[in-house]
């Protein structure tokens, strides 16, 4: 905490904290009704209905929560920007395997 300098105000990154806890809630429900459409059919329940959603929220989920961390705790603008594309290229290249893994089934 010694090295920490707060840089922003506080009403910066008010739309990535709500969208952070909505994502949050719809990774919750699909997941509940993945599991529980496995249970009643025995095999992989609603696949192709519950694989999109959950690929896409979870990839948002995921690296929204990296770059609210990187925000916090970088606080060279430089290593922030090479952070933050390095989270683009990553989040791009996941949405596309997880694009043709969603059309192969």
């Amino acid at each position: 905490m010694k090295y920490y300098k707060f840089m922003g105000s506080s009403d910066r990154g008010v739309f990535e904290w709500l969208m952070q806890r909505i994502s949050g809630v719809i990774l919750i429900l699909v997941i509940f009704i993945h599991f529980f459409s496995m249970i009643k059919s025995g095999e992989w329940g609603l696949k192709k209905i519950v694989l999109g959603p959950l690929f896409a929220f979870g990839i948002f989920h995921t690296l929204n929560g990296f770059k609210m961390i990187t925000d916090d705790y970088v606080s060279s603008p430089i290593w922030r920007a090479i952070i933050l594309a390095i989270y683009w290229i990553v989040g791009i290249t996941l949405a596309i395997l997880a694009l043709s893994v969603v059309a192969s089934l």
